[in-house]
């Protein structure tokens, strides 16, 4: 019982820093108009199309912040952004595919906040000691913003 409440807690937790980390990801001060103006202007763009995808996640959008993702990569696949913005976008789907862990595993090299949306995956494909692993990872980098988040869900996990 007491590790179902800390998983559902965790999971809490979880939601909290994506709220977080979505407004930063998308604070990019434009208009959805203005960002779908932007890919018109330039429809190869796949930064262009990433963006309009974290204003799309930013609304919960989250079927057209998963197509604008894959826009983006493939017009980009080394794009680590679009990578982050597709693996975010299928963990908060409640998709926690190896397609998200190997997108959040990929955008972790460039942005650290990817380690969370691991963890989480992990944390609901049952292993846990990968959960923490991720968490540990986010919390080594030194421009860890949710260092306090991390903390206690890490704290959470290694609860028996």
């Amino acid at each position: 019982m007491l590790a179902a409440c800390s998983l559902a807690l965790s999971g809490a937790l979880f939601g909290q820093t994506i709220s977080l980390a979505q407004v930063e990801l998308a604070a990019s001060g434009k208009t959805l108009g203005e960002l779908w103006s932007a890919v018109a202007g330039n429809p190869k763009s796949a930064e262009a199309r990433a963006e309009v995808g974290f204003a799309l996640l930013s609304m919960n959008r989250l079927q057209q912040a998963e197509w604008a993702a894959r826009e983006s990569l493939t017009l980009d696949p080394s794009s680590a952004r679009a990578q982050l913005l597709l693996g975010w976008t299928l963990a908060r789907e409640y998709r926690y595919t190896a397609e998200a862990l190997d997108c959040l595993s990929k955008a972790s090299r460039q942005y650290p906040q990817a380690h969370l949306g691991a963890a989480e995956v992990l944390e609901h494909q049952g292993s846990v000691a990968g959960a923490q692993a991720e968490l540990e990872a986010y919390l080594a980098n030194p421009d860890a913003e949710h260092r306090k988040i991390a903390g206690i869900w890490l704290q959470l996990l290694r609860k028996p």
